[in-house]
């Protein structure tokens, strides 16, 4: 109902308004609606009268269509249901695989497996959970029990699919490394033949990057199942990490649940579907049989698994010759409607190609049933149109009685109501007491209640006003301070009177303010003129100043003057200021003994420092719980965009609080001396051309242009690598945030004697961004000062710069920082220099000049020998294109392959693993081109006796000799070019 507007005339009664809104709103416009519709219907009688003979095929054709195409649309969303869950249950295995398990989840799941003497590890019987099968074609010692316990979490997520989607026959998931985890639990031991390739069978490739470029879900063709299940299709996920193919998870669907669904389906004119793919009739209701003939069921018979076979797809299964004649009359159309005789006669056929697949779904229908059921349909709508217009009158008549009664109890109830209300608040502004009255409509019983607690509120404010009052004026006399208000027009200066007993003077009504200014101490009138001149000015909201007064006796007394502007006019000029007078006098006294005490305070900083380590320690484990379970949130898919907000907002509020704790810790350890640092010399060159790479995707979002100076770019520095890059992230990171738009960066690198006269290297990173003063510059390393930017909107804990400095200082160098506000900052690193001039000589007596590879390339150094990792970043730095990768244990090896995926592996001193075995290791990882290898030093016995594979075309003296490095990369290059010709 709409609500009466304002006019000038004079204002209508609620009876007559109800009346005349219903009158125009609801009954004319449903008259006018109810004549059009009935007009429509006796022209679409005429002309279905006069065209039904003609538009009878083609009704029928469409109607067809139509219902093909709901159907199709149908069987697609319930593809893209198996498609979704195989993409949720894809990101809850890459999930779960991240997760670390606890020993108690260790023992619980690998207490339901048996390792058999072939190497395989299995579940041997139904205890209600998974299946699950380790192929021993990964030996035993290399088998991930790690992975095995992590995906039983998705036991859970995979039974829930199972109970609520009947048709849903398995759940599995095959892994690259011969793991395999299926629900139900399927005996897997009698399936699997030992030492089986769980990747070269099955559906598996369809996952890889060739055969499935959009890492989507795919749905395979109908094939037999092993295990006697039927015939199913699968609908198949790939789980990538990166670009490698952890694996892939399986959700099977037996076509009997086909089946079941088409014989379900409420269709008119007695009509049943068909799918079909290809020439495969994939579900056929048992009704078909009698256009097409009994269809024999296709023999299932269940086998094991061999190595190096697929999987059987379903082929014609002896269709009908009246199917097999259907199937190739349709075969090139993705949909239509055809008549076609069948062996129990005439039939409509309706087809139409399931989006998304390669099925097609056939509607059957009897054509002379549908011409029967037209012919009765016509008859009612005459019947029907005879009974719309007498039922159209007498409703309306009907509604007309009905509607004139309710508007006249409306309108009673309205006038009633808003009378009581206007009342109450007439009571209210009058001051008067306000009695609840109830309402029968729910808006304006709630009106009611909210007047009722507006008087309360009114009483309230009252009491709590003048309690307010008297207890400032208690305040005032007890604590000796005053207020004072000060109106600019009138130039008068009120003051409590505490003012005048606190400087001995007589208590009087006002004064002047230049009668207040003669009192003040003249070293102090100065900085109080200039603060009052920025409060009246709009530059300082409030201000407080430490002011000494002239006592009536002559002595000075000090009071802290604290105010603000209360009014202002139109243009912005002050019209009342208030403010504070307090007595300090007690208070700067204080100031000495507090000094006293400072000494105490440190030792009570320090001892704060050792309980904030330890409670840093304590609070991170509740935080990564509420990180963890953000995350999980982040992932639903039937969030609301206000409770996604929410766990968005909770998922960056704990990631700060993460950055806040990490960084408190580490400035604690430093503090305590507990963060040990592992010094070694490094190139910096090569180390600032990576990091403007890393970043170069945020300088490109802040339209910032960054340079690099590398004229001493074969500078080594003695530093931790790790902290080294802690440091340069925390000055990349201020330089981008701190920094305006368009600006610059500048890396640059040197060596020189620093301030006590030591020659030393150094990294500088400089800016053109908003800079500090000198008076800043104090502040700038102490614990969480950001120089006034705190509401600046930049986010920032101000622990980067003190927690970099300490760490330079702890690697014996330490930061500088020069700049000037408005024009930018320059913050230099300065570190111990590194002694690499033994293998700079044998370098440069080899080379007169840099190297240059016509390839990139990254060799991996997999070696506990500190002279074979510094020979050979060395060379790195003296070849372009050329990346040397460092790993000290065969596990930080494997995944560094997997990584950054190297061309050649130079295996030196491996204490924790054969180097045979290593390498064995490193060929099984999927990758695009060959791996060489090569190996330096001595080899042991087992390498001696059995020998190292073909991979290992050379082998070098420990450190590498120049003659090594360069027959190395000849042969890389040749073989690495003949290799990429060769995939083209």
């Amino acid at each position: 109902m709409s609500q009466p507007r304002p006019t000038d005339s004079a204002p209508r009664p609620t009876r007559r308004w109800v009346w005349h809104e219903l009158l125009r709103h609801a009954l004319v416009p449903l008259l006018v609606l109810e004549v059009a519709l009935l007009g429509c219907y006796l022209v679409l009688h005429w002309l279905v009268s006069g065209q039904q003979d003609s538009t009878r095929s083609e009704l029928v054709n469409t109607q067809l269509e139509q219902l093909t195409h709901y159907e199709a649309e149908h069987i697609s969303l319930l593809a893209d249901d198996w498609r979704s869950d195989a993409r949720q249950l894809a990101r809850s295995t890459l999930r779960h695989m991240d997760t670390p398990v606890t020993a108690r989840q260790r023992e619980q799941e690998l207490k339901r497996h048996m390792s058999a003497s072939d190497g395989t590890l299995y579940v041997a019987e139904d205890d209600g959970g998974a299946g699950s099968y380790y192929s021993s074609l990964v030996p035993s010692y290399l088998q991930d029990h790690d992975k095995v316990v992590r995906l039983s979490a998705m036991d859970a997520q995979m039974s829930d699919m199972l109970a609520t989607q009947p048709e849903l026959r398995q759940i599995w998931f095959s892994g690259y490394d011969g793991y395999f985890r299926m629900l139900p639990w399927t005996d897997t031991r009698n399936i699997f033949t030992p030492g089986v390739d769980l990747t070269s069978y099955g559906f598996y490739y369809l996952a890889d990057d060739r055969n499935n470029p959009s890492r989507g879900a795919v749905i395979t063709p109908p094939y037999q199942d092993p295990v006697g299940s039927g015939w199913l299709v699968s609908t198949l996920m790939p789980v990538h990490r990166g670009d490698f193919l952890e694996g892939v998870v399986g959700i099977d669907v037996t076509l009997d649940a086909l089946v079941e669904r088409l014989e379900n389906a409420e269709l008119p004119w007695g009509a049943y579907l068909i799918l079909v793919s290809d020439d495969v009739v994939m579900a056929m209701p048992s009704v078909g049989e009698q256009d097409f003939g009994p269809q024999p069921d296709p023999e299932v018979v269940p086998m094991p698994l061999l190595h190096d076979r697929f999987l059987d797809t379903a082929h014609d299964v002896e269709n009908s010759p009246a199917m097999a004649h259907l199937l190739r009359s349709i075969s090139d159309e993705a949909q239509g409607v055809r008549s076609v005789s069948l062996l129990a006669g005439e039939r409509l056929v309706g087809w139409q190609s399931v989006p998304g697949t390669d099925w097609r779904l056939l509607a059957v229908v009897d054509a002379q049933q549908v011409s029967s059921g037209i012919d009765i349909w016509n008859e009612r709508f005459n019947q029907l149109g005879y009974v719309m217009l007498v039922g159209l009158i007498l409703f309306f008549f009907t509604l007309l009685v009905v509607m004139r009664w309710r508007a006249e109890a409306m309108a009673a109830t309205l006038s009633e109501s808003l009378a009581r209300l206007s009342d109450m608040a007439l009571r209210i502004g009058r001051g008067q007491p306000v009695v609840r009255e109830r309402f029968q409509l729910q808006e304006l019983d709630q009106a009611g209640e909210a007047l009722r607690e507006a008087a309360q509120r009114r009483d309230q404010i009252e009491l709590e006003r003048a309690e307010g009052a008297r207890h400032v004026e208690m305040v005032m006399a007890a604590s000796g301070d005053a207020t004072w208000r000060y109106d600019f027009d009138q130039d008068d200066l009120y003051l409590h009177e505490n003012f005048f007993l606190m400087l001995g003077l007589p208590v009087r009504a006002s004064m002047h303010l230049a009668d207040l200014d003669a009192m003040t101490h003249p070293e102090d009138l100065v900085g109080l003129l200039e603060a009052r001149w920025r409060v009246m000015h709009g530059e300082s909201w409030a201000e407080a100043r430490d002011v000494r007064y002239r006592h009536a006796r002559g002595h000075w007394v000090w009071v802290q003057i604290r105010g603000q502007i209360t009014r202002r006019d139109h243009e912005g000029r002050p019209q009342r200021a208030t403010g504070l007078a307090l007595d300090i006098q007690r208070h700067k006294q204080s100031l000495k003994l507090l000094e006293a005490a400072r000494d105490s305070a440190t030792e009570a900083s320090q001892s704060k420092s050792r309980f904030f380590s330890s409670f840093s320690h304590e609070i991170r484990t509740p935080l990564n719980a509420i990180m963890g379970f953000t995350d999980l949130l982040c992932e639903e898919a039937d969030l609301t965009r206000e409770q996604r907000r929410y766990v968005d907002e909770a998922s960056h509020a704990a990631a700060q609080l993460s950055a806040l704790i990490e960084d408190v810790l580490q400035m604690s350890s430093l503090e305590a001396g507990d963060l040990p640092l592992d010094c070694q010399p490094l190139s910096v060159g090569q180390k600032l051309i990576r990091l403007a790479g890393q970043y170069q995707p945020r300088l490109e979002s802040a339209n910032l242009t960054l340079s690099l100076s590398l004229e001493g770019a074969s500078l080594w520095l003695n530093a931790d690598q790790r902290r080294l890059d802690q440091i340069l992230g925390n000055l990349m990171g201020n330089a981008i945030k701190y920094n305006r738009e368009g600006g610059w960066i500048r890396l640059a690198i040197g060596q020189e004697h620093n301030a006590s006269g030591v020659e030393m290297g150094w990294v500088e990173i400089t800016d053109g961004g908003f800079g500090f003063d000198s008076a800043q510059a104090v502040q700038l390393f102490q614990p969480f000062s950001r120089l006034g930017r705190e509401d600046s909107g930049i986010e920032g804990t101000g622990l980067g710069l003190a927690l970099s400095r300490e760490l330079a200082r702890r690697m014996g160098g330490d930061i500088t920082a020069r700049g000037e506000l408005g024009e930018g900052a320059s913050f230099r690193v300065w570190l111990p220099l590194a002694d690499v001039s033994a293998h700079e000589r044998v370098v440069q007596a080899a080379w007169s000049a840099d190297k240059v590879l016509p390839v990139p390339c990254r060799w991996l150094v997999i070696s506990t020998r500190a002279q074979d990792r510094l020979r050979l970043e060395v060379i790195g730095s003296h070849v372009a294109n050329l990346e040397i990768i460092i790993a000290s244990s065969a596990a930080q090896a494997l995944r560094l392959v997997r990584d950054v995926s190297p061309c050649l592996v130079i295996f030196g001193d491996v204490p924790d693993m054969n180097v045979a075995a290593l390498f064995a290791e490193i060929q099984r990882m999927p990758r695009e081109l060959p791996l060489w290898a090569v190996r330096l030093g001595e080899r042991d016995a087992s390498e001696t006796a059995g020998g190292l594979p073909e991979a290992f075309f050379d082998s070098g003296e420990s450190p590498p000799c120049m003659a090594d490095i360069e027959r190395w990369m000849t042969h890389l290059m040749v073989n690495f070019q003949r290799a990429c010709n060769t995939d083209q």
